[in-house]
């Protein structure tokens, strides 16, 4: 009797157990989780791409899931798992393993091969043109009050966005974008790729990557006032020195001029005082030509004597 009972039993653990099981060996075997705080890719497995609706009913308990798991993460964790992550995808690419020195494409690589980056960590940077929030769903499990839905366009998207959802932004950001501004720049996010989102443009249905994470990292580009001055006075006084230069040298030129116009004269002593040429010149009376005395003509003699 015994024997029957204890058959069901572990037939009955044996089913139990066999997921986490194979949950295991997965980690073990899937290279891309390195870091024991990234989730198993195969937990994405479920989540439709290109489906109209955004995040389906029965994707939502995951959507939560992973934001909280985010929230719950350390943020540089998530950076150096999503660094190994592309050095491993840069791997297996013959150019890019070729050639280290060159920079991956993220973003057409990631559009073009969803399937390959779907539920891993990836980082993007580029530039946030919309951003707003709205109250995360009543009945989410994990507390969250506030969602913060922000639209990126990296360097090499060609204008199409990254749509990112995430639970934390600086506070100059809590707001939206800064008043004033419809674009904010050096932006950087790290998250799970989700899904591939459909939204609706002007003139059709497009498709975006929807990544899920923890926070925007914004680094605006501060101007140093007091460098700024410093600058300022630096470039006023070359231009100072510049012209008093150009002034020196000219002077110094025409010093050269009427030195060499000094030597020419004295070089040539009857040259010409133009000075001269202004006073009045005295008339000179002509000189009397006296007439040449005429010589008489003397008659050849008579040779008769007469």
């Amino acid at each position: 009797m015994l024997s029957y009972i204890r058959i069901p039993g572990i037939i009955i653990c044996l089913a139990i157990t066999s997921p986490w099981t194979a949950f295991a060996d997965q980690r073990e075997a899937d290279p891309f989780r390195p870091f024991p705080d990234q989730l198993a890719p195969s937990l994405f497995n479920e989540v439709q791409d290109k489906a109209f609706g955004g995040v389906l009913d029965d994707e939502k308990a995951l959507y939560y899931y992973v934001l909280k798991h985010l929230r719950d993460t350390s943020l540089e964790d998530q950076k150096q798992a999503a660094a190994f992550n592309l050095q491993q995808r840069r791997s297996e690419i013959k150019l890019f393993r070729e050639h280290p020195e060159r920079e991956l494409p993220i973003f057409p690589d990631l559009f073009k091969n969803s399937d390959r980056y779907k539920g891993r960590l990836v980082t993007l940077t580029g530039r946030v043109r919309k951003l707003i929030h709205y109250p995360a769903a009543d009945d989410n499990q994990y507390g969250m009050k506030t969602l913060y839905e922000a639209w990126l366009f990296t360097d090499d998207s060609q204008q199409n966005p990254t749509v990112v959802i995430c639970t934390e932004v600086p506070p100059a950001l809590k707001n939206g974008l800064p008043e004033g501004t419809d674009v904010i720049d050096h932006v950087t996010v790290t998250g799970y790729l989700f899904k591939m989102y459909v939204y609706n443009a002007q003139d059709t249905s497009r498709v975006a990557p929807l990544i899920l994470a923890k926070q925007l990292e914004w680094n605006p580009r501060t101007t140093d006032e007091r460098g700024s001055r410093l600058f300022s006075q630096i470039l006023a006084g070359t231009l100072i020195v510049l012209i008093a230069g150009v002034a020196i040298a000219m002077w110094k030129a025409s010093q050269r001029d009427k030195q060499f116009r000094e030597r020419r004269l004295q070089k040539n002593p009857d040259q010409v005082d133009f000075n001269q040429l202004e006073k009045p010149t005295e008339k000179t009376q002509p000189e009397k030509i006296t007439p040449d005395t005429k010589t008489s003509e003397s008659k050849p003699q008579d040779d008769s004597g007469t």
